[in-house]
């Protein structure tokens, strides 16, 4: 009962660090586009923010290699 529990909040957080990810790829690519060689626009993130970014990227990549459920 309790693996279950486990692997539904695995489930949820990889759900929400793919949600971080895209939504970081979308301004990105945003900022991208409307900038051009007159006025550039750099995608500024914050600190906090980059670190909630990294461990994302880091929880996806681990559940690629690992898998996302508990036996």
């Amino acid at each position: 009962m309790l693996s279950l529990l486990v692997n539904k909040v695995l489930l949820m957080v990889l759900v929400m660090a793919c949600l971080n990810v895209f939504r970081h790829t979308y301004y990105f690519i945003q900022a991208w586009l409307k900038s051009d060689s007159e006025s550039p626009e750099k995608y500024k993130v914050s600190n906090k923010s980059l670190w909630v970014l990294s461990l994302a990227i880091g929880y996806i990549g681990s559940t690629i290699i690992y898998g996302v459920f508990m036996r």
